[in-house]
């Protein structure tokens, strides 16, 4: 039973605090821009814009109001035109307004219809200021006539070619933007984009004007023709002239190319000429210098030899060049016996070995 009368006083709980949160906490949905006012005193409204989200606000001492925050459309059509009863135009879901198309007397008093679209939006942190000054249910009402009567005035400065010529009707649209943003400043309101996208004139006048653009475009397709024929003589002139030109040139070209074959001919034979002159003078400045080499070469060598001779001899006749005759000739003689004469007083004995050696090489007196 306890713990049933706990749940029970923690729900009473949690739907009072509920109830009180709800007078106390006020939602700003997305798109939307909130203004608070207060219900006491005299300066109730205030200065500021309050972004989606929660905010707080005591249920019967404050009054939120919501403007849209999202970009609006005001367009002046008569496809997207869609009658009130109180003979205005609704505002949309999608924040657009529509009109009917816009008449205008054009810069040559003609009249004409224009589809024309603007886009524009509430300036930032300004919305406080249309609730304070009452606004907030006129000023789509006060933007439309404000545009109404700016376009009127504006694009009434154009003639019916302006309107058919893109860059012109572009640049009265650009030139309008600033006309607007100082109209619609009162209202609290910058304006973003303006389009003119259709415009219509009566049918008397929309087959005058036909048949002048075709009198235009017959008259341009002359001057075209004319300027092709002309484009086209000046065309076969200047190709006359190149030809002729063009021959010139290749037979001066040849011209030179002949004088230019003739003066490297002379060259060329000058060249090999001197070559020819040159290899011979060189050949034989080269034999005779080689015969003279040879000839110093040959006198060298013998000059060597006969050097080589006389130190060869004289080396020879030395103690020591007779001992290397001597081995020489020892060296090269060959006995098959010798036989010596024991009886000969001059013959030595065999054992007597300096005798042997006088007898075979000779003394060193010799």
């Amino acid at each position: 039973m306890k713990f049933l009368k706990f749940l029970a006083s923690a729900i009473v709980v949690f739907l009072l605090v509920g109830v009180v949160s709800m007078g106390l906490v006020e939602k700003i949905n997305p798109g939307e821009i909130g203004v608070k006012q207060s219900l006491w005193g005299t300066d109730t409204i205030e200065n500021q814009d309050f972004e989606p989200g929660f905010h707080v606000g005591v249920l019967g001492i404050h009054k939120w109001h919501r403007l849209d925050r999202r970009t609006h459309f005001l367009t002046f059509s008569s496809t997207d035109a869609v009658e009130s009863g109180r003979g205005m135009f609704e505002v949309s879901a999608n924040n657009s307004q529509r009109r009917p198309p816009l008449d205008i007397r054009t810069k040559d008093n003609n009249t004409a219809a224009l589809d024309v679209t603007m886009t524009y939006r509430i300036v930032e942190n300004e919305a406080w200021q249309i609730v304070k000054e009452g606004r907030q249910n006129a000023y789509l009402d006060r933007v439309v006539s404000t545009v109404q009567s700016v376009l009127r005035e504006e694009l009434a400065q154009l003639t019916p070619e302006d309107f058919v010529d893109t860059e012109v009707r572009l640049a009265r649209a650009e030139q309008t933007m600033p006309v607007l943003r100082d109209a619609l400043k009162e209202w609290h309101i910058v304006p973003d984009r303006l389009l003119i996208r259709a415009v219509r004139f009566p049918d008397a006048y929309e087959q005058k004007l036909q048949d002048r653009q075709l009198k235009q475009q017959l008259t341009l397709l002359e001057k075209s023709k004319q300027a092709v024929e002309e484009a086209l003589a000046k065309t076969g002139t200047i190709e006359k002239k190149t030809e002729a030109d063009v021959k010139e040139l290749i037979a001066n070209w040849d011209k030179q190319l002949q004088e230019a074959l003739s003066d490297n001919n002379v060259k060329v034979a000058e060249v090999l000429g001197a070559a020819g002159e040159y290899d011979l003078r060189t050949r034989a400045e080269a034999e005779a210098s080689y015969e003279t080499l040879v000839a110093d070469g040959n006198l060298a060598v013998a000059k060597a030899e006969a050097l080589r001779d006389e130190l060869r001899n004289a080396a020879l006749d030395t103690v020591g060049g007779r001992i290397l005759q001597a081995r020489d000739a020892a060296e090269n003689l060959n006995f098959t016996s010798i036989t010596l004469n024991s009886n000969d007083p001059n013959v030595p004995s065999v054992i007597d070995i300096d005798g042997l050696v006088k007898i075979l090489i000779g003394s060193g007196d010799d």
